[in-house]
């Protein structure tokens, strides 16, 4: 017979909420729920720095989720946020992404919950694909450009964790927007797989899942209500 394909060994890493470690079952189903052929390590992070809370305490599970990839010898780190919900073809979609960063893609649980697909991320602010309607639906299903933003649902590849380690700064804005900044100093080439449509879980103002859409001509989004 043939050589056998050499399948990437992924670390799947969800880090949990701060203060309170809350994890949802839909999102743990969602993660359980991914197809892949070959290795996948699940780790559900709780490596709190209790005298840290807020973004330098995700920034610490983060940083262990890097260690954890390079030292373990994986071929690429996906990130699943504990808020999430995301399709059983996450990692066969995203590992086809011609890109040193594979985004699925997501919308924010507040504000506009404009689609975590910006293509523009500066210092100070950015501009999502939410900005141009005729841009997201050419977008939709298809592969396109990016320069971040968001963990949430997100393949890095390891020649990428060893060239930049995550940071946060400041507490202005969480390490995932320095990551994507990072990312765009170094020219590393980062995609949004537009057909690896997530759910994003808020609470507020009552519970229930974002999803991303076009088939609304008023709203780029719809809500799943939890009850």
């Amino acid at each position: 017979g043939g050589a056998s394909v050499r399948w990437p060994r992924i670390l799947v890493y969800c880090p949990m909420a701060p203060t309170t470690p809350r994890l949802y079952g839909r999102t743990v189903e969602s993660i359980f729920g991914m197809r892949w052929p070959g290795q996948v390590d699940i780790v559900f992070g709780r490596e709190d720095a209790p005298e840290q809370p807020g973004y330098p305490n995700i920034l610490a599970k983060y940083s262990r989720a890097r260690e954890m990839a390079l030292t373990g010898g994986y071929d690429a780190l996906l990130t699943v946020e504990a808020d999430m919900v995301v399709p059983p073809i996450t990692l066969k979609r995203l590992t086809l992404v011609e890109a040193d960063v594979a985004y699925g893609l997501y919308c924010s649980r507040h504000g506009r919950y404009q689609w975590l697909a910006y293509l523009v991320v500066q210092e100070r602010g950015g501009t999502s694909i939410t900005v141009r309607r005729d841009l997201m639906e050419a977008a939709w299903g298809r592969v396109i450009e990016v320069q971040g933003v968001g963990l949430g649902c997100t393949l890095i590849w390891r020649r990428v964790l060893e060239q930049i380690p995550f940071r946060c700064p400041t507490i202005r804005v969480a390490n995932d927007w320095y990551f994507a900044l990072d990312c765009v100093a170094a020219g590393v080439v980062q995609k949004c797989d537009c057909g690896v449509v997530c759910g994003h879980i808020t609470q507020e103002p009552s519970p229930r899942i974002v999803w991303p859409t076009i088939d609304d001509p008023e709203r780029h989004y719809r809500f799943e209500f939890l009850g």
